[in-house]
């Protein structure tokens, strides 16, 4: 890409790697992004520039979030989020290597994040229409997010149009029809296929037996290991009339998606729960080594300094490692206690100076907000289709069911009439008006969970900036200038005393500085566990809105 990473880089982006037209960069708080380059030529179009413009739009849990357009001269760079996790397609390719089929329950976890970002674009009138394993990528944290657009992916690559890819291509292009909402479904069905089966539907090469297999939708069913519900949903979205596959709507309807969603949700907010408690553990740790440690430690000088700051280090860490990291904090300590210049300025450089400790405590405030935000579009989710079923139940006059007598309401929602039953369940015993004032209340909290976690997000990189770039900096010099003397070969042993002596009022007063950012940075973290907690209470209280509850 040649002088133009200095266009990037003038936006505060620093290139960690380069790869065709795909860069992925960094920005100075250590976040990475993916900067895809786009020609100019197809940056001029008005109709690319307004759908570029909506992509920018898109706020939503399971889709990657689109965030600046970079202008230049002679192009264009979309940044967008960096996804750590890879694509489905890797994790599909992974298990057939292995030889390991996927639980149902991650295949059903997936598949219903996929309708809630699809059901949110339809709901735009959005077509992504590029939906396949290589469109669909994870987080660092797990988490499932929908990206590669047609409309990126065709300008951004040489490549064909996802549209032309014989093994996920619908029946009514085929037969020169337009793209709409229900060949989406047939793509989503594709997908569903390929993670129960691990193998594509239909034949990757396009010859006339593919064509007549397509038409047709003829292809293997899925083993009975598979659930009924799910090899219904399978069966249902590869319909080769458009008319009667379900929308993304209807699938999210159905009930064995509701119960799962409801059971998801239940365990996602257990661990959120446990997540807050870690925090906890983070700020007391961090208070007991201030007020029995790091004061003691700092106090008596360059080494004690040195052990100070590594104990601390490794009991901020321990909550995310299990304790492993308790072990580093005893060698600080012994450490501060020993001496040894030589040992604390190693210990500091592997521990304090390295970045990755502080992205360790970022992902898991990261992937809290992941999984809350995720929780409350199920929430929502939930709440619009026990709408949806209690106003279908409740009309005669749906046009849909008058145009197409033989799809009856049970079939559009699975199992045909069989699944009336669990329908009706589902409407007496849970009160739907209730449901959804709790489901406003969780979208409200988790609008302020926001603005919350990312004032503790600053906080993580104050606290840490501060011990890298002052701490260690102050040290080093210190280090340098002991060293210097002993290089020298002064024999002046009153002379060294006093330049040792010399060191400890500059190193008290780190020290009290190092206990200020310490109790500030404590602080913040005990604030934003209490306001966590008041949001959480309320998204379970979502969750459960007809019985009390505890976490």
């Amino acid at each position: 890409m040649g002088t133009n990473l200095s266009v990037p880089k003038d936006c505060g982006y620093t290139l960690v790697s380069e790869k065709e037209k795909q860069i992925l960069v960094k920005n100075e708080g250590g976040d990475q992004f993916i900067i895809k380059k786009l020609s100019a030529n197809q940056c001029v179009s008005v109709c690319f520039k307004d759908e570029l413009n909506v992509l920018l739009q898109l706020s939503h849990p399971h889709i990657i979030h689109h965030k600046e357009i970079i202008k230049d001269s002679d192009c264009s760079y979309l940044v967008l989020e960096h996804c750590g996790g890879g694509d489905l397609a890797q994790k599909i390719k992974n298990q057939k290597e292995g030889k390991v089929q996927l639980s149902e329950n991650e295949i059903l976890d997936w598949i219903v994040k996929i309708c809630m970002a699809l059901k949110y674009l339809h709901d735009q009138q959005i077509l992504h229409k590029n939906l396949q394993p290589e469109s669909i990528f994870f987080t660092s944290s797990g988490t499932i997010r929908l990206g590669e657009f047609e409309v990126i992916h065709q300008r951004s690559t040489e490549e064909q149009t996802a549209e032309n890819k014989p093994s996920y291509v619908a029946p009514e292009i085929l037969n020169g029809k337009p793209y709409e909402e229900k060949t989406e479904i047939w793509r989503l069905g594709c997908v569903i296929y390929e993670l129960c089966m691990l193998k594509c539907v239909f034949p990757a090469i396009l010859s006339l037996e593919t064509v007549q297999k397509v038409l047709t939708s003829s292809y293997e069913a899925l083993p009975p290991t598979f659930s009924e519900d799910l090899r219904q949903l399978v069966n249902d979205t590869l319909q080769p009339d458009p008319a009667y596959r379900p929308s993304v709507s209807e699938i999210l309807t159905r009930p064995f998606i509701i119960n799962y969603l409801r059971k998801k949700n239940v365990q996602t907010i257990k661990t959120l729960y446990r997540t807050l408690e870690d925090l906890r553990a983070l700020a007391n740790d961090l208070e007991r080594v201030h007020f029995n440690t790091t004061i003691g430690s700092l106090t008596g000088g360059v080494v004690g300094l040195a052990g100070g700051i590594t104990s601390l280090v490794g009991l901020i860490l321990s909550p995310f490692t299990l304790g492993a990291s308790l072990i580093v904090t005893g060698v600080g300590i012994g450490t501060a206690v020993a001496g040894g210049v030589t040992a604390g300025a190693s210990n500091i450089t592997n521990m304090v100076n390295q970045s990755s400790n502080r992205q360790k405590i970022k992902l898991l405030i990261k992937e809290f907000q992941e999984n809350l935000t995720s929780t409350v579009c199920c929430i929502q989710n939930i709440q619009i289709a026990l709408e949806t079923l209690e106003n279908q139940f409740s009309t005669r006059n749906d046009s849909f069911y008058n145009a197409h007598p033989g799809a009856n309401v049970g079939a559009r929602l699975g199992r045909g009439l069989g699944g009336i039953p669990e329908i009706f369940r589902l409407i007496e015993v849970v009160n739907v008006g209730k449901v959804a004032a709790h489901a406003a209340r969780a979208v409200r909290v988790a609008e302020a969970a926001t603005g919350v976690l990312s004032a503790l997000f600053v906080a993580v990189d104050v606290f840490f900036v501060f011990l890298d770039s002052r701490e260690i900096h102050k040290i080093r010099q210190d280090y340098a200038s002991i060293e210097s003397q002993r290089e020298s070969g002064s024999s002046d042993q009153t002379s060294n005393n006093s330049d040792t002596t010399n060191l400890v009022p500059s190193t008290t007063q780190q020290a009290e500085e190092l206990k200020s950012e310490t109790m500030k940075f404590v602080t913040k973290i005990k604030e934003t566990t209490e306001e966590l907690q008041t949001i959480l209470d309320t998204v379970r209280d979502a969750i459960h809105p007809n019985s009390e509850t505890t976490n």
